[in-house]
């Protein structure tokens, strides 16, 4: 069930109105979590029952840590919990890779592998991070277990934030749920102002930059190098606008309700590094990794070769997190070889102000390699990949020249605006109107949707995840 669907905005409707007439506590939570197992067996039924299982095994489990005294028995407890959800998460999402990876290396020999038939359940990657954050932040003594399983439930599948993040801890969402829900004035505005401009950023300059990029990608040797340059940072305004626009709803909708979701994205395609970018850039994702992988590895405590090491490891993983492809591997690994090369020069420590065109060079300079690496993300395979930095090298000069002008000068709008915003020292997304112009900007936003948006309406890219 997509937030940009009819279904959804029946079932949004239904639970304010119930949300609204009812008034007693912990029936609220119930209404919450049936519309949370609503909204996900829309997508697929049978998976509720795999959401069902890992949250009470991981709420069971963080009560058996909290009772168990014995260091080696807390271990264990521990283990299982990660062996069980990094398990599921890989038969459901690696195990045709794997096979397909092996499959490719004996193929030669005379021997093949049958891929298996395996659904992806829908939002696994983002619920099974929330669940190892909150198993491990009680064995560390972080966060205290959720007070019922109802809670914990909730706090797991809260339909908003379920398939697509962003992905949260125990700490930022349970004392919300504890205070409970909160109807007002203020946060409906707020909300509605958060659903328009991700309406917005999703239909508006997401799925009509998709048609540009789908045209160019599907067939890439028909159109000229600089034309495929085009598509390659037509693609960049595409995905912060799909993911981030999806962000903006989540939050907004949460936020009718009374919750605040933790920020995402800060004008990513303005930093002056790499590590600002990762800052700036899936915040959720990029703190999850820091705290759960890099640390523990070792992080910068153990040498700087160790350093390294451990940011291309966590950045190989966050690559393979996204899909199970070799291209997301390729694309976590240049992100992993960047991060590594600017704590070997000292780059990453170097920033400066706006008013210095240096500042400006680096921030472009990001954004150009930012861009072409997003070709391995777009891309469905490497041999596709190849065909594409063929023509952004200019080896294979063929091809149409795309000719819509109007869509190269959005492009370099939208991409040059977080430089302008950083400039101007506003700050993604806490820059808001008067209260006083609230209702015409809600209004001016609403009519760019209704007239600008494409026909078809392409599914949120990060839903793949």
């Amino acid at each position: 069930m997509s937030f940009i669907s009819i279904e959804f905005v029946i079932l949004f409707i239904a639970v304010l109105a119930l949300l609204t007439l009812i008034r007693v506590p912990q029936w609220r939570k119930w209404i919450l979590l049936l519309a949370s197992c609503v909204f996900y067996a829309y997508w697929d039924w049978r998976f509720l029952g795999l959401l069902g299982f890992v949250t009470v095994l991981d709420y069971s489990i963080s009560r058996l840590l909290v009772s168990t005294q014995n260091v080696s028995k807390r271990k264990i407890i521990l283990i299982v919990s990660i062996v069980v959800n990094l398990g599921l998460l890989a038969s459901f999402k690696y195990l045709n890779f794997f096979i397909n990876s092996v499959s490719a290396f004996l193929t030669p020999l005379g021997w093949n592998l049958a891929s298996l038939n395996i659904i992806l359940p829908i939002g696994i990657s983002f619920y099974t991070f929330e669940t190892l954050s909150y198993v491990i932040d009680v064995y560390r003594g972080v966060v205290k277990p959720a007070r019922s399983l109802l809670d914990y439930a909730i706090f797991i599948t809260f339909f908003p934030r379920l398939v697509a993040g962003p992905i949260m801890r125990a700490k930022q969402f349970l004392p919300q749920l504890e205070r409970g829900i909160e109807f007002s004035t203020d946060n409906l505005t707020a909300g509605a102002q958060f659903i328009l401009r991700g309406l917005l950023k999703k239909l508006v300059l997401a799925d009509n930059a998709a048609i540009m990029v789908d045209q160019i990608y599907n067939s890439p040797s028909m159109f000229s190098p600089g034309t495929v340059w085009i598509a390659i940072f037509a693609y960049s305004v595409q995905i912060f606008c799909d993911f981030s626009g999806y962000t903006d709803m989540a939050i907004g909708i949460a936020r009718v309700f009374g919750f605040v979701l933790p920020d995402n994205f800060n004008l990513p395609y303005s930093a002056q590094s790499f590590t600002e970018f990762w800052r700036r850039w899936h915040i959720s994702l990029s703190a999850w990794l820091r705290d759960y992988l890099y640390i523990p590895l070792g992080g910068n405590r153990k040498g700087k070769f160790r350093a390294y090491f451990n940011l291309l490891l966590t950045m190989l993983l966050g690559g393979l997190w996204h899909g199970a492809n070799w291209n997301f591997v390729f694309w976590g690994g240049l992100h992993g070889i960047y991060l590594a090369f600017e704590r070997v020069t000292g780059l990453n420590q170097i920033t400066g102000s706006w008013k210095n065109a240096m500042t400006w060079f680096k921030a472009a300079f990001i954004l150009l390699i930012v861009s072409v690496t997003w070709v391995f993300f777009r891309s469905p395979s490497l041999s596709f990949t190849i065909l594409i930095f063929r023509k952004l090298l200019f080896l294979d000069q063929a091809g149409i020249v795309w000719p819509f002008v109007p869509a190269c000068a959005g492009i370099a709008i939208i991409l040059g605006g977080g430089f302008v915003s950083r400039s101007l020292g506003f700050s993604y997304p806490q820059f808001s109107i008067r209260k006083s112009y609230t209702l015409a900007f809600m209004l001016f936003e609403f009519l760019i949707v209704y007239f600008f948006s494409p026909v078809n309406v392409s599914p949120f890219i990060y839903f793949q995840f």
